[in-house]
């Protein structure tokens, strides 16, 4: 009887082993996401494929110097890497110094350009705008999609990427 419970022992474990190999291999198949959420219901608005390297921009206007800002982003590894800030005022918030790495050029419209960002998020968060409109837009396709019509005035919204990691 004492060699019975040894061979059940190794059949579950080597079972186990199996049931772990065959969730990884399908969380490493699963594809990535890039999910709009309501930050304070957790309802989920809207819902984007996203794969590794895939940029997206938000785009917005500055509530002080009342300017378009457009913040280009791209996913990286499971998380959303921050690429590039075009705006063109100064105001409250406002980037005044570059960090290591960072480039500051002029477009050739009058926009200040800071590029080679390198911040890493979880998700983003905006409280998006009461007057003016937030955009998320998705630049291989052209795609413009307007945050306060899809999730409300001053309506707390995530960017998060699911799956993929």
């Amino acid at each position: 009887m004492a060699s019975r419970p040894k061979k059940v022992v190794i059949t579950i474990t080597a079972a186990a082993v199996v049931l772990l190999a065959a969730v990884i291999v399908l969380l490493l198949a699963v594809p990535q996401y890039l999910l709009i959420r309501d930050a304070d219901t957790g309802m989920i608005r809207g819902i984007r494929r996203c794969p590794p390297g895939y940029t997206f921009a938000v785009e917005f206007i500055h509530s002080v110097n009342l300017t378009p800002v457009i913040d280009t982003f791209h996913a990286e590894d499971g998380y959303i890497q921050a690429d590039s800030s075009l705006f063109y005022s100064y105001g409250a918030g406002m980037p005044t110094e570059l960090n290591p790495g960072e480039r500051f050029s002029f477009t050739e419209d009058g926009g200040m350009l800071i590029s080679g960002m390198s911040y890493t998020y979880d998700k983003l968060s905006y409280i998006v705008g009461t007057v003016y409109d937030h955009y998320l837009i998705f630049p291989d396709t052209g795609e413009r999609i307007n945050l306060r019509e899809l999730c409300g005035r001053n309506a707390r919204v995530e960017l998060i990427l699911f799956g993929g990691r």
